[in-house]
């Protein structure tokens, strides 16, 4: 259900990376099949599996260097229980999807960890005999429902536009996420580069409900300016090329030699290499490690990954896929929509980090206390983009 989430724009008062291509031959250089299907084969979701006690997993897409123009896959080992467990709970989280349960207006798969390797299904549903058809087709997995009352409407925004975070140089035009973004009285969080994997060209990205119309606009914005804060005047960097309703994300490309940069401001590293894989997500929370996010409003903050491959239908009028949710209502503030999670590089530690997710929104009703957006691997595999 397409529509501005709580965290909407609020009313106003060189990196070195050269473009990034994932073509057909990179695909076969790399050893997927080009006959799998398209979200396999943009997300390397097939895993090269080992006979052992160890599935070897492909837990990132990232460049091999700084400025290279290519992305290639990053493997790692992981404990077969665990592996085999969470295949099963992606399993069921597609045959509960495909039940099209309209009580249903959340689910997400939470990955087992090392100690407790076991996955399993969180639902928000708003009516409790959505238990009995879950018994149906949950078999092998536990599903934990959680029943929700009708939704309230969204409290108007609680931030301004004078408290947000501002790039802080402008000098060669290149401009990196995480710093405040305007779209005519509405703004957000600028994201690092996002790169079309065809074209390899890069644009700017934010999230689409910034530009109004709740979120639900493909091209009636098309040509619309974004603008960055710099010191006391707004530079227009980009114009609307088109928007993604059902990831809300919009795609905005340069204009006047301002650069997108694969960079956020203020995180530490600052780089983005590349991004995690759904399995990479997993992996994360088996290592029980965070996803962190700077925002143009509330800066930096933590928090624990609480679900993956998710859906929400918690507002507008289309639910998305690809979802992943975490850390609390406290993680973002208004203002913060377009701001990417990530995690340090594990091959590159204080070098470079590896986003996990876009944000998009945060809980405001009883019972509910986090953060969800759609997924880095998600874009790729159904849109063809990448950071």
């Amino acid at each position: 259900m397409e529509g501005q989430d709580r965290d909407a724009g609020a009313p106003s008062g060189s990196d070195g990376d050269t473009s990034v291509h994932v073509g057909r031959r990179q695909l076969l250089q790399t050893g997927v099949s080009v006959g799998a299907s398209a979200g396999l084969v943009w997300g390397f979701g097939t895993d090269y599996v080992s006979a052992g006690r160890t599935e070897t997993i492909t837990y990132a897409m990232a460049r091999p260097e700084p400025g290279s123009n290519t992305l290639e896959p990053r493997t790692r080992e992981v404990p077969v229980e665990w592996y085999r467990s969470l295949r099963l709970a992606f399993e069921v989280q597609a045959e509960i999807l495909e039940a099209g349960l309209s009580p249903l207006i959340g689910s997400f798969v939470v990955p087992g960890t090392l100690a407790e390797p076991a996955a399993s299904i969180r639902v928000d549903a708003t009516d409790e005999r959505v238990s009995a058809t879950l018994e149906d087709v949950a078999e092998g997995v536990a599903v934990d429902v959680n029943l929700v009352d009708a939704i309230p409407p969204k409290p108007g925004p609680e931030t301004a536009l004078a408290d947000a975070y501002r790039v802080s140089d402008l000098a060669r035009g290149r401009v990196p996420g995480g710093v405040v973004c305007t779209a005519g009285g509405s703004f957000g969080t600028l994201a690092p580069a996002l790169f079309d994997a065809e074209s390899g060209s890069r644009f700017f990205a934010t999230s689409n409900h910034v530009f109004g119309a709740s979120g639900t606009k493909e091209t009636e914005h098309r040509g619309e300016p974004l603008s960055v804060r710099y010191r006391d005047d707004g530079r227009h960097v980009g114009d609307v090329r088109r928007g993604y309703p059902l990831a809300d994300v919009v795609r905005v490309a340069p204009v006047e030699g301002f650069r997108p940069a694969s960079a956020i401001e203020r995180a530490t590293p600052s780089r983005v290499i590349g991004q995690y894989t759904k399995l990479g997500l997993a992996d994360l929370v088996a290592r029980g490690e965070p996803l962190t996010k700077v925002g143009a409003l509330s800066g930096r903050t933590t928090g624990r990954i609480r679900g993956i491959d998710g859906v929400t239908c918690y507002s507008g009028k289309a639910c998305k896929l690809g979802q992943v949710k975490w850390g609390d209502a406290r993680s973002i503030l208004d203002g913060d929509s377009g701001s990417v999670t990530f995690h340090e590089d594990p091959e590159r530690p204080g070098e470079c980090v590896l986003v996990g997710s876009i944000n998009n929104a945060r809980s405001w009703w009883s019972g509910a206390d986090f953060v969800w957006g759609t997924a880095a691997h998600h874009l790729l595999d159904a849109f063809g983009c990448h950071f």
